[in-house]
């Protein structure tokens, strides 16, 4: 387990009115391992109107439900998560997002 991604994740603070609101992007750099997705896997996702790019698979103690993250200054969204219980690893499926390039939203 060589490579890196960063999951991108929401904080969140409690204001005045005591309401949980977020506070800002929290990122969280995690060891793993990047392959490739399967034909299969690449196949059903453009069914699906998704576009399926690489997994990453990573400890499962890494990853808490993150739906974003960043991998060679690439922005994704994590569309499909699964975990191995016999290895305790987790599989994250990434998708190039639409309207995100270089890690800045274009609007």
């Amino acid at each position: 387990m060589d490579d890196t991604l960063v999951l991108i994740g929401q904080s969140y603070i409690q204001n005045d009115l005591l309401e949980q609101v977020p506070s800002g992007p929290v990122r969280t750099e995690i060891f793993g391992e990047e392959r490739s997705v399967t034909r299969s896997e690449w196949y059903e996702g453009g069914r699906e109107g998704m576009k399926p790019e690489c997994l990453f698979i990573t400890p499962s103690v890494n990853y808490s439900g993150q739906q974003e993250a960043e991998l060679h200054g690439r922005r994704f969204r994590i569309y499909r998560t699964y975990r191995c219980r016999e290895t305790d690893e987790t599989e994250l499926y990434l998708e190039e997002q639409a309207g995100v390039a270089d890690g800045k939203d274009t609007y």
